[in-house]
């Protein structure tokens, strides 16, 4: 395997090289902060030990991974809130990436041969997605409302991002203008927009740019001074969040953004005087960002400044918080550490948000009704039946708290 294969590999495993490289250093042990005495979140753990959470959707089930006592693979689960789900095992190994509104739980899977391959479960079946044709490796990334999938491959030298339609159709998103380049799709929206890094190979650093994707238009989102710069989550508004390079403070410092309005927005907050080390992770409908940095572990941003998600929860259970994903209603799905185990988590907000309701535009639900048109009443009556089935075979192991 060249370089060049290798970096995109671990790009999209997320280890070593752009948004894993930020993981790793934020993650190092440390004491938590001091916690606020009115907690503004509620910890709903999700999970046994050793479990992990990936993804929430509206309606707060959280989908996450996990090891059964005496099985030699991680398996996929989901939490509505009763109690753990645990998802049809496919291969040796399987792990979700992503849950959409309609429970449609995205991941990977390992075959006996080693192969990767992408995999939707939906009530209580697993759909083998296979790899992208004529592709080595694949990697199915996230999904979207309307059933669209983005992925990224890698097949003779070059490391390419794909968007694939539920009827499994599957378009190339291209990359940015380079004469050798590699594109690293991370996550779609509903409008299926897509985010990600995008740029130039070349070493001992990969100069991602950060993009959008609409409609088969790649769009340089810009820096902040240096680069690596990668969007890691995209709202239905087309806001982006993700990590940005900067030239002041240490070598390689970067700092947590929001893309908005045509510009990059540094919500990390410190000076450059002082080593920066910040991502966002996901962003929800109404703006608001999660994500890791060295200095809050994970935080939460709602418009003001990040904020540590350990400082916002109750104190005694002394958890040291990392989260995943945000719906719009602010729940957070989280890896939490208590006492040298970790659990798959869900903060629910305590309070109730002050904030006016997130209200679409004709345009938006334009574009909605054409990607996923609305049912009809007979087809809402056949789909509401079949999950009301696939819920009554679910078998719910309770999770202690």
């Amino acid at each position: 395997m060249g370089a060049k294969h290798f970096l995109a590999l671990l790009f999209a495993a997320g280890l070593g090289v752009g948004v894993g490289a930020g993981r790793a250093a934020v993650a190092a042990p440390a004491v938590a902060a001091p916690a606020v005495a009115a907690p503004e979140y509620r910890v709903i753990v999700a999970g046994p030990p050793g479990s992990s959470a990936a993804a929430i959707n509206s309606a707060g089930v959280v989908a996450g991974s996990y090891t059964p006592a005496g099985a030699s693979g991680a398996r996929a689960f989901i939490n509505r809130g009763q109690g753990l789900v645990d998802l049809r095992q496919i291969g040796t190994a399987s792990a979700p990436r992503a849950i959409n509104d309609k429970d449609q739980v995205l991941g990977n899977w390992t075959s006996a041969s080693g192969q990767t391959r992408g995999v939707i479960w939906h009530r209580g079946q697993a759909r083998d997605l296979g790899i992208i044709p004529g592709m080595l490796v694949t990697y199915h990334l996230d999904i979207n409302n309307a059933g669209y999938v983005v992925a990224e491959a890698r097949q003779d030298g070059a490391f390419h991002s794909f968007l694939r339609a539920p009827n499994g159709a599957i378009r190339d998103l291209g990359s940015l203008p380079a004469s050798d380049p590699i594109t690293n799709a991370t996550t779609l929206n509903d409008l299926n927009q897509v985010t990600g890094g995008s740029g130039e190979f070349a070493l001992p650093e990969i100069p991602y740019h950060a993009f959008t994707w609409t409609r088969g238009v790649m769009r340089d989102l810009g820096d902040a001074g240096s680069a690596p710069n990668v969007g890691n989550g995209i709202n239905n508004r087309g806001q982006v969040t993700g990590f940005a390079s900067v030239l002041s403070g240490g070598p390689h410092d970067r700092i947590a953004f929001i893309y908005t309005n045509g510009r990059l927005q540094d919500i990390d907050g410190r000076p450059p005087t002082v080593e920066r080390f910040s991502e966002g992770m996901r962003i929800n409908g109404r703006g608001h960002v999660v994500g890791s940095s060295d200095h809050l572990r994970g935080f939460v941003y709602r418009g003001r400044r990040m904020q540590s998600l350990n400082t916002l929860v109750d104190p005694r259970p002394a958890w040291d918080l990392w989260p995943g994903d945000i719906n719009d209603a602010g729940q957070i799905a989280a890896t939490g550490y208590r006492n040298g185990q970790m659990f798959a988590v869900r903060l629910d907000p305590i309070r109730p948000s002050l904030e006016a309701p997130i209200v679409r535009t004709p345009e938006e639900d334009a574009a909605l009704s054409l990607l996923d048109p609305p049912p009809t009443p007979p087809q809402a009556a056949e789909e509401a039946a079949l999950d009301a089935a696939a819920r009554a075979r679910e078998v719910v192991q309770p999770v202690q708290q």
